[in-house]
């Protein structure tokens, strides 16, 4: 039976899994990799395979994994080789260079994942190791200051781990759906959880397109679904659900991000049949959680604790709040096992407390012990004395019928100290006028944006969450003037129609950038797999973030294709 399906492309199933993670974790060992350190793991989703061998054979060879995806740019990448300490890294020779040189490498070795299992026994190999040891080191997306390493332990991410299917009644494979991208909690628990089960199986596409993505559901007959907030928006937005049979889809669950309401409504519509269901969850909190599912009340919670989750509403000082009152969010896990920063006690001390994580965001509990996200601590708007919620401003906003969706900041302001602001992604014509009047009408003349930005797509990071830092420095700076580009050739033509239809703008010159025009990973991913359908040429995932201009990307198709 599978357990790990990349849609077009390769399947893993559970005995070629634990054989060739066998095979990896001995080709780790002969390369010198000892107990205890760590293994960089670069990959995308169209080799979600052998990540799967690479990951698990981490863990045979007692190693630490730490997974990152091959779209994070190289002076990150290489900071976190430094700060975790790697002895190698591993990565598909197909995905290109990674990191620019291999003096950056330090003393990690590197190599592909297929040389590391070519020509070594099958048969069972495991290096002995204890429940409490490290096993895997995960990297916050760093929207708020650098990133930070979550150590996780063996203990920690095989909770809830059940006998193996076969151990229970066999029986066809539940079949998952996701694009999380490696390196994420998210696309960990995927992979983790047919370990886990054993009767589930999870599917992925080798590059995100909502077309696809929901003529899969139809084709495969998928009964989960599992997304990001900012996925499911692109998804609703193509229109695609609407022209494939989405039946089948029994469940869905939201994670990651706050979803506004207005968008479970949506995917409620969209999807029928499904349960819609909303979490709460951080890379820091481990297993612990919120959720509930979507009824149309309580519209605006993250649900109550699940499975032996426990969550507090605190004040500064740790002090516990009554109901309705908005201070700190904390959770934890009775019993389990807690997480901690790698290599950074100061940060661990602050944010781990007596097994209770002190999440940063703020939010309250209700009578029934529902709970309500209001704000990142940091992402509070303090303007003219009164506090403002940039969620609560966002869902007012995505509720309108021009706006696909929002994201709120603050501004400098002589006066108010700050000034709340937009960044809008509109779908259609729309006064920013309007948007603003719009927000008066349904908070108060306080929370209404000062200045709107509207713009054809929120930039995000790897991990789906709205780069704000990048809204406020567009909304500061005055755009730069368009440079005058070179004439068009075939291969020019074909790309600006490629963007044009992905971004949805109706003028794209030469010499744009994809970026400034509103394009982000997503949309990237779009544009790299129509210059594979129509051009028949295969970039590395990198490409844009290479040659962000139609001029340079145009160029790079046509020497991949003269090569």
């Amino acid at each position: 039976m599978a357990a790990v399906v990349v849609d077009g492309s390769s399947s893993l199933s559970f005995e070629r899994w634990e054989r060739r993670s066998n095979a990896f974790a001995r080709g780790l060992a002969r390369r010198g990799v000892r107990p205890g350190d760590p293994v960089l793991l670069v990959f995308d989703n169209s080799h979600l395979t052998d990540y799967a061998v690479a990951y698990v054979g981490v863990h045979k060879a007692a190693a630490v994994a730490v997974p990152v995806s091959s779209r994070i740019a190289a002076p990150a990448l290489e900071g976190i080789l430094r700060q975790c300490g790697a002895a190698a890294v591993i990565r598909p020779l197909d995905l290109g260079p990674c990191l620019q040189a291999p003096p950056l490498w330090g003393r990690a070795w590197h190599a592909d994942p297929a040389t590391l299992e070519a020509d070594h026994s099958i048969e069972e190999f495991q290096v002995p190791l204890a429940p409490g040891d490290r096993a895997e080191i995960l990297y916050t997306s760093g929207t708020v200051g650098t990133r930070k390493g979550v150590s996780c332990s063996h203990e920690d991410i095989t909770l809830d781990a059940r006998p193996p299917v076969a151990e229970r009644c066999p029986r066809a494979a539940t079949l998952f759906l996701h694009a999380f991208p490696p390196g994420t909690n998210a696309a960990q628990e995927g992979i983790r959880l047919p370990l886990r089960h054993g009767d589930k199986c999870g599917v992925v596409l080798p590059s995100f397109e909502p077309e696809r993505f929901c003529q899969v559901i139809c084709e495969r007959g998928i009964s989960r679904l599992q997304l990001v907030p900012a996925l499911a928006q692109v998804i609703l937005e193509s229109g695609a659900p609407a022209r494939y049979d989405v039946t089948s889809i029994e469940r869905v669950v939201l994670t990651g991000a706050p979803a506004p309401p207005a968008l479970l409504a949506k995917l409620a519509d969209a999807f029928p049949r499904a349960a819609i269901w909303n979490s709460y969850t951080l890379t820091e909190a481990a297993q612990a959680r919120t959720i509930m599912r979507y009824d149309g009340t309580r519209a605006g919670s993250v649900g109550r604790p699940d499975a032996g989750t426990e969550v507090r509403v605190a004040d500064a000082v740790g002090v516990d709040l009554p109901p309705g009152q908005t201070g700190e969010i904390w959770l934890r896990r009775a019993g389990g096992p807690q997480r901690h920063y790698h290599d950074d006690p100061e940060a661990t001390s602050a944010a781990f407390v007596d097994g209770w994580l002190r999440t940063g965001d703020l939010g309250y509990l209700d009578t029934d012990g529902y709970l309500y996200l209001v704000d990142r601590k940091d992402d509070v708007i303090v303007s003219g004395g009164s506090k403002i919620s940039c969620i609560e401003v966002e869902a007012v906003l995505a509720e309108h019928p021009a706006v696909v969706e929002a994201a709120v900041f603050s501004l400098p302001h002589g006066v108010l100290g700050h000034a709340v602001a937009a960044a809008a992604a509109v779908r259609s014509h729309v006064e920013v006028a309007s948007l603003r009047s719009f927000v008066r009408r349904r908070l108060g003349d306080i929370e209404a944006p000062q200045q709107i930005l509207l713009v054809e797509r929120l930039p995000r990071n790897q991990s789906g969450k709205v780069l704000k830092d990048d809204l406020r420095r567009a909304m500061l700076n005055a755009p730069a003037p368009v440079p005058i580009g070179l004439a068009e050739g075939a291969t020019q033509i074909a790309i600006r129609s490629m963007w044009q239809e992905v971004l949805g703008v109706e003028q794209v010159g030469p010499d744009d950038d994809f970026f400034d025009q509103g394009g982000h990973s997503l949309a990237a991913s779009r544009v790299l797999s129509r210059i594979e359908e129509q051009l028949g040429v295969r970039l590395a995932v990198t490409a844009i973030f290479d040659c962000p201009t139609v001029a340079a990307l145009s160029a790079a198709v046509d020497r991949a294709r003269r090569g």
